[in-house]
């Protein structure tokens, strides 16, 4: 892959994520970086660390000592694990908690090698529950006018991303195996290959197989018994992918996208990030905007 470019030995993601922010360095290792936190504590909102469960009561930077220098602060606390449990006190990266919480087990094509998710997303997850939880503890805080504990890890995160195939684990004591890009419980709703690439098709219910058999010129399809209903879909899910791909095979994607479109059969491209900062609806959305950056 291509690594981030680095500008000043800074490198662009960071450059972008923290355009804006106003930073200083504090030397926790020296008391008088460690006074100077606890002296912008007292006058914080939200009080944010990552360190390893037990590193900032060591400082004397924990939440109960935070805490009782600011009661209405909000205080977070971040890891890989957790600060509580037997796995509190160890180091946490996105790939080992996207293992460890089940999602490698979900992603891939059936029967091929351990796969992670293309981007961070225990990683981000967790910044996403550290920020609702900051939100709805400072919500509390205006009440109350007293502060709480956030604490938020990689692998809960992670897990929590699950839902849908923990619900069928708990449901059947089995645990969901890798799917491909096909959906666990309709048909057809996966990517299928083109003469010249592969589409994305959604035909999530039975009006949308209808028009998906019209857009595809197959009417036999709706007569044929092992896709009547999206149970007997289901339960014939390999021919099914079979005689569609052999279909979809005989026409180019931005064709057949016409004509999904055109019936209104949810469907669309599968983008690299190249091509999907280049659409119109993404510009459109001003999902991209250029800015002046002082570097």
């Amino acid at each position: 892959g291509i690594g981030p470019p680095f500008i000043n030995g800074e490198s662009a993601a960071f450059l972008q994520i923290n355009r804006n922010k106003r930073s200083v360095v504090v030397d926790l290792k020296n008391e008088q970086g460690v006074t100077a936190l606890r002296r912008m504590a007292t006058q914080a909102d939200a009080f944010v660390q990552n360190y390893r469960p037990g590193a900032m009561e060591r400082m004397g930077l924990g939440y109960e000592q935070v805490h009782e220098i600011n009661p209405a602060l909000v205080y977070c606390s971040i890891s890989g694990f957790g600060s509580t449990g037997p796995y509190s006190k160890r180091a946490g990266f996105d790939l080992v908690t996207q293992g460890m919480s089940g999602l490698m087990s979900l992603t891939g094509q059936p029967g091929g090698e351990p796969t992670k998710i293309g981007v961070p997303i225990t990683d981000l997850n967790a910044g996403f529950y550290a920020a609702y939880g900051v939100l709805c503890a400072y919500i509390e805080r205006l009440k109350t006018g007293t502060g709480q504990l956030v604490d938020a890890s990689l692998l809960e995160s992670g897990l929590a991303y699950t839902f849908w195939e923990s619900a069928i684990y708990f449901t059947t004591g089995r645990a969901p195996q890798p799917a491909g890009s096909a959906h666990r419980l309709t048909a057809p709703y996966q990517s299928f290959p083109t003469r010249d690439g592969y589409i994305n098709i959604g035909a999530a219910n039975q009006s949308n197989w209808e028009r998906l058999c019209g857009a595809l010129a197959r009417p036999d399809l709706l007569e044929d018994p092992r896709f009547a209903t999206n149970s007997d879909r289901m339960q014939n899910l390999q021919q099914l992918d079979a005689t569609l791909t052999e279909t979809f095979r005989g026409r180019d994607s931005a064709e057949w996208l016409d004509a999904m479109e055109g019936v209104g059969v949810p469907c669309g491209p599968i983008y690299d990030l190249a091509e999907a900062y280049d659409d119109p609806q993404v510009r459109a959305r001003e999902m991209v905007v250029e800015v002046e950056h002082p570097v």
